[in-house]
């Protein structure tokens, strides 16, 4: 019975670690990814070229929000701790993610999906160079 209760007990351990870890690692994430949310949040209100919305959505292009936080798809993470965006594309998607690998070093990827084809992902050495790419997409969406 004694060894009954102390593999219930590294069970219970075990798994109150595991969540510490991975609440730790989106908060790292998050971290990472806090320039990218702020940026996106700079821009938002900005508008989308109207030629760009037609080829998201060409039946209804005239019905959607046209800002940039209408191209918003979803957020990655928990909602208080969001470590990427993912946002509607012409011919699919685009994805930021700040993560973190087995190691613990920082991992900034761009993920573009297009229709039919595979994900091509991209991996920036540094934040900022995964800012300024983010920066340059959306200037490339927005009417200047």
């Amino acid at each position: 019975m004694q060894k009954l209760r102390e593999l219930a007990q590294e069970s219970v351990l075990s798994a109150q670690d595991s969540e510490l870890k991975e609440r730790h690692t989106y908060t790292s994430c998050a971290q990472l990814a806090a320039p990218l949310i702020r940026a996106f949040k700079d821009v938002e209100n900005e508008y989308v070229r109207i030629s760009i919305l037609r080829q998201i959505w060409p039946d209804d292009y005239d019905r959607r929000d046209d800002r940039v936080s209408g191209l918003l798809m979803s957020m990655s993470g928990p909602e208080q701790a969001p470590y990427g965006l993912k946002l509607a594309m012409p011919h699919g998607f685009l994805s930021f993610e700040a993560t973190l690998r087995m190691d613990g070093s920082p991992v900034f990827t761009c993920i573009r999906e297009t229709d039919g084809q595979r994900p091509i992902s991209m991996d920036f050495p540094d934040g900022d160079r995964w800012l300024e790419y983010f920066y340059k997409i959306v200037a490339d969406v927005v009417e200047l």
